[in-house]
């Protein structure tokens, strides 16, 4: 266990994240994480054996269930709401997903399958292979809606546009009347709505055997080709650089138009919208402006499609 704190208190993004999200909250749930996990541990017979890499504001490890010697993953939490929402979703499809074993809902976490070899899309990107991380991005969309079981109540995507106002006096006025405008758009027929992931993109898609699974859901139900937003400007800390950001940029939108069932100008709009979006939670989360993910919507705004 003391080793296991030894490498989460050098996780320097996911104890920064949460302190500056949560700011005194995040710090004691830090500092009561041994005492809640030791619990856990009691309560489902499991050991550790390490924290998973790249926390950023779940605490994530892999253990083993001491019973079967199978290793599992448990994740957990700051919020209820965040934890519960997670597991309802996973709970909505009988493929594509991680299998949840059991839920706390009291210490806000849950132990579901460990995926092998777990390795993420960002990893063909970092390999030069992006166009093919796009195409797999593009398969997931495709096999997701095809695989869900109910589409239980989760917020509506339109709920999302007062985050935009975060970014008034802040942002290019033009670039966020755009987005405010192209979102209340998007938005007004719901007759095509389906259960959404919200933010599906190379670091939450893991290879599993030959195949692929999501993690990480927020949640939402709304337009289906709102889904292809997020996969845009990531992954943040590993973009493609073999070609320019705009040429990368309008590249992963031409192929979201070949290879997804949705309209290309309104795959364009969505990924506006959803980059806007993202540019508002980094400026409401840490009072700064990305200057990456503005780029990244100025990319999509004057992209050929």
């Amino acid at each position: 266990m003391q080793t296991i704190f030894q490498n989460l208190n050098s996780t320097s993004t996911f104890v920064s994240n949460n302190l500056d999200l949560y700011g005194k909250e995040g710090e004691v749930w830090i500092n009561n994480l041994p005492s809640h996990l030791t619990q856990l541990s009691a309560k489902w017979n499991f050991r550790f054996l390490n924290v998973m890499p790249d926390l950023t504001y779940n605490f994530v490890a892999l253990v083993e269930v001491i019973p079967t010697g199978e290793r599992a993953v448990i994740n957990m939490g700051l919020r209820r709401k965040n934890v519960a929402t997670e597991v309802q979703w996973l709970q909505c499809f009988n493929k594509g997903v991680p299998k949840i074993y059991w839920h706390d809902d009291e210490h806000h976490a849950f132990l579901m399958e460990y995926l092998e070899p777990g390795n993420s899309l960002k990893t063909l990107v970092k390999a030069g292979q992006d166009d093919s991380a796009t195409r797999i991005l593009c398969y997931t969309i495709r096999d997701l809606r095809s695989h869900q079981q109910n589409k239980p109540d989760f917020p509506h995507i339109s709920e999302l546009a007062g985050n935009l106002s975060l970014l008034k006096n802040h942002l290019d006025d033009r670039m966020l009347s755009k987005a405010e405008s192209l979102f209340h758009e998007l938005t007004t027929d719901r007759t095509e709505d389906v259960l959404l992931h919200g933010d599906l993109h190379h670091d939450n898609v893991l290879s599993s055997g030959a195949t692929w699974k999501v993690i990480d859901p927020h949640g939402y139900v709304g337009d289906p080709v709102f889904e292809v937003g997020a996969m845009i400007y990531n992954p943040y800390d590993y973009f493609p650089k073999e070609k320019s950001l705009s040429q990368i940029v309008e590249r992963r939108l031409k192929i979201l138009a070949e290879d997804l069932p949705f309209d290309a100008k309104k795959i364009k709009a969505w990924a506006y919208c959803r980059a806007i979006l993202s540019i508002a939670w980094t400026f409401e989360d840490h009072r700064a402006l990305p200057a990456f993910k503005i780029e990244i919507a100025s990319a999509i705004d004057q992209a050929k499609v």
